[in-house]
């Protein structure tokens, strides 16, 4: 039986590590997260961005050898999961935050710049996670964080969604 694939992408402070953390532990499935890779997968670094400019296909190269190596399933935890090509993944997950204030406010927390909560928040506003996620034909579910999440729920859905 093929391992289950799960994405979790939104903009970032919206919740995808703490999610992953918990379906992690409640699945039992690896985990990736790109934060540990950025070097291995990107073209440069953004010194005005303060960010590495990712190159995809050496990100899906990186994933398809993560996949291989799991046994029950991997969840991809990254703001970009939902870019990587729709055949690699089951299901993907969008996390958004309706709550601009909150959201900006876990931003202020990192001790991001005015220019990156600006850009965050913009896409946010915009759902480019989504939009984006919709348009490389994923399976999407998304949830909002700006209230606590009910994991249960979340658990719940993966496996009915998943199966």
């Amino acid at each position: 039986m093929k391992p289950k694939i799960i994405a979790i992408s939104g903009t970032p402070g919206t919740g995808k590590s703490t999610l992953t953390k918990y379906l992690v532990k409640k699945l039992k499935y690896d985990h990736f997260d790109l934060h540990n890779h950025y070097k291995d997968v990107s073209k440069r670094y953004d010194r005005s961005g303060k960010c590495y400019d990712i190159d995809i296909k050496k990100f899906e190269i990186l994933v398809k050898k993560k996949i291989k190596e799991t046994k029950d399933g991997l969840i991809i935890d990254t703001h970009i999961s939902h870019k990587l090509n729709s055949k690699l993944i089951d299901l993907c997950i969008v996390l958004t935050c309706s709550d601009l204030k909150k959201l900006e406010k876990r931003l202020k927390k990192r001790k991001y710049s005015k220019k990156k909560i600006r850009e965050n928040l913009d896409s946010e506003i915009f759902q480019v996670c989504l939009i984006e996620a919709q348009e490389n034909k994923h399976k999407v579910i998304t949830f909002d964080t700006s209230r606590r999440l009910n994991e249960k729920e979340i658990i719940k859905e993966i496996k009915t969604l998943s199966s």
